[in-house]
């Protein structure tokens, strides 16, 4: 067997062997799925060093070659998504399938099945050098995205917010089908690499209507405004693994890989895509973090920063500079990175304490000092302060948002680590911190299972910040080659320059922020953000937030489906009439009209012969 194939085919016949045990069966398929996603990191691992050769079938009498390559991105991405698999492998190990009244069919059987075939499928999607290849793993992966969250919970909440998570993805997921098919037209092929060596321009209006239905898929399945609004649904009402699992490390993985795809190997973008997408990042960067801000639920506060983030890669990417694209690309895998581990505490704290509610936590340092260590670096790193990894991604970031020349981005940017340093000052002191509650008494420290993957990661935020170089030229620079850019210089490295000065005043800037919040707020952690929650203005508009006034799902489904579905109830009753109830109608009156001359009168009936027979007869001979 091809090497390439095994990341693949592993966690999908895993994941169906999964399917033969009990469900009672204790540990068995945990430990099954540990040990295939461990042997798939291996397979990575191996993958990325010594780059085999590309593999290819041929199907429709070689009409279309499904080849899948690993080259020096795709093998980054196999790698990191094979990580995150067996982190999360592990710490579901203890995780308590039946917490919040979960069945039995939901349990660790569905949860490990679903990743495994998650896993699988992004492998295939990364490796996929074929777009329609491509778009056969892109297209599984969301029918488990459908699975995972509906499964998660036995309640109607959960199956609506995996519909709408299908819905959201799967409209856009045609936007991107229509997109690959256009390009492979234009193109005159499907294969990417040799898309790659004749690039398209966006001078013909098919190839920018193209390229704008790629960018809509991928920006979707990256989760970025405005296709974002299943993820803090989901928080709610899924669980916290898959929340570590998926929304914050694997959807942003592919989508912001396929973007970099389209944008820098597909395509040459000009200026006005160029601020089309650097609009987008920055859009996305600040509407997130704000509603990030003042939550009041662990994993939903989370979940619009997994958002949020996205913003950076998106804004790095759109700087169409080597510096800023390798900010966003090394945000990509530093967010998954510390954002899974984020999500790790937040299920750690719910498994010990019954409630991800932050008015209901505080003072857990000292029963849950490993979590609570692991949170805070996770929570220093996302929030860009040196030298985590976060520092020097963003660091990326700005440094190419400055190079296109267009500062209010930078500002933008910047506003959000503002806002993104608030916001996790009010988590972490609203649960590590203070007082705790009389209920959580009895707290004790999460298993090890749990511990060591957050433990992990957030040694990943360590060694990627303090040795920020060995990531960025082992990754990025040869994921940078591989996209066809050279000479992008000195890439890492600290720096205490102008951009490390104003860092330290953002940082200063949000410790004085939540010191006010407190005092504002009676000293109470959870309420730090109220006094920009409800200042003027912005009261207003949260409260349209909150009422869902700017979730265009929500719109569309309570404004445009009702009418639409009942002005198409009338017309069905229409047909139903025309083609049922009036042929019936018009039947029976005949009929019983009819009738009424059948009084069994020999003088009638041949009256009503001859009438018939003279008028056959004049028109048969034509009425002058």
């Amino acid at each position: 067997m091809n090497l390439i194939l095994i990341p693949i085919i592993l966690p999908l016949a895993s994941a169906l062997v999964l399917l033969i045990p009990a469900g009672r069966t204790r540990y068995l398929k945990e430990t099954l799925a540990v040990l295939a996603a461990g042997v798939s990191m291996l397979a990575a691992a191996s993958i990325f060093v010594t780059r085999p050769e590309p593999l290819s079938l041929a199907w429709l009498n070689d009409a279309i070659t499904f080849t899948l390559r690993a080259d020096s991105l795709s093998a980054f991405l196999l790698l990191a998504v094979s990580l995150f698999s067996l982190a999360i492998s592990l710490y579901s190990f203890s995780y308590p399938w039946s917490f919040k009244g979960k069945g039995e069919n939901c349990g660790a059987k569905w949860f490990y099945f679903n990743l495994l075939m998650t896993q699988a499928f992004a492998a295939g999607a990364v490796m996929a050098d074929n777009m329609v290849a491509m778009l056969f793993f892109w297209e599984g992966l969301l029918v488990f995205l459908y699975t995972f969250i509906a499964l998660s919970q036995n309640s109607h909440a959960a199956r609506r917010t995996a519909m709408k998570a299908f819905l959201i993805n799967a409209v856009t997921d045609l936007c991107l089908l229509a997109g690959v098919c256009i390009t492979g037209y234009i193109a005159g092929t499907m294969s990417m690499s040799e898309i790659s060596a004749n690039k398209l321009t966006l001078d013909y209006g098919w190839s920018l209507f193209a390229y704008l239905l790629l960018l809509v898929g991928a920006v979707s399945k990256a989760g970025a405004f405005p296709f974002h609004t299943w993820i803090p649904d989901a928080a709610t009402d899924s669980s916290a693994p898959f929340m570590a699992y998926v929304p914050a490390a694997i959807d942003k993985l592919l989508g912001i890989y396929f973007l970099a795809r389209a944008s820098i190997f597909l395509f040459t973008l000009n200026g006005s895509m160029q601020l089309l997408l650097m609009t987008l990042g920055a859009v996305t960067i600040l509407v997130a973090v704000m509603m990030a801000l003042v939550q009041s639920d662990y994993k939903r506060l989370l979940s619009y920063h997994a958002v949020s983030q996205t913003g950076y890669m998106i804004l790095g990417i759109g700087t169409l500079n080597p510096i800023g694209i390798a900010g966003g690309l090394f945000h990509m895998i530093n967010h998954a990175t510390y954002k899974s581990c984020l999500f790790m505490t937040a299920g750690s704290v719910e498994r010990q304490t019954g409630t991800s509610d932050l008015s209901k936590l505080g003072g857990l340092f000292s029963v849950m000092p490993v979590t609570g260590l692991c949170f805070i670096i996770a929570a220093a790193a996302i929030s860009g302060i040196a030298p985590l990894n976060g520092f020097f991604s963003k660091e990326l970031v700005y440094k190419g948002t400055l190079e296109t020349g267009y500062t209010v981005f930078f500002f933008a940017a910047e506003l959000g680590s503002f806002l993104t340093l608030a916001s996790f000052l009010k988590l972490g002191h609203s649960v590590f911190f203070g007082k705790r509650p009389e209920a959580l008494s009895e707290t004790r420290e999460a298993p090890i299972s749990m511990l060591l993957p957050m433990l992990g990661l957030a040694a990943v935020c360590l060694a990627f910040g303090f040795g920020a170089q060995l990531p960025i030229e082992k990754f990025i620079a040869p994921a940078l080659t591989t996209l066809g850019l050279q000479n992008f210089g000195e890439l890492s490295g600290f720096h205490p320059d102008k951009l490390y000065f104003l860092s330290v005043i953002v940082i200063l800037a949000a410790v004085i922020n939540h010191m006010l919040g407190l005092a504002a707020g009676g000293g109470k952690a959870n309420k730090a953000s109220d006094h920009i929650h409800y200042a003027p203005v912005l009261k207003e508009t949260y409260a349209l937030a909150e009422n869902r006034a700017f979730d265009l799902y929500e719109q569309v489904m309570d404004r445009v489906v009702p009418p639409f579905s009942n002005l198409l109830s009338r017309i069905d009753r229409g047909f139903d009439w025309l083609i049922d109830a009036m042929p019936s109608a018009v039947a029976g009156g005949s009929g019983r009209a009819i009738s009424r001359f059948h009084t069994g009168s020999y003088p009638l009936y041949m009256a009503l012969t001859i009438i018939g027979a003279v008028v056959y007869i004049l028109l048969a001979g034509g009425l002058k």
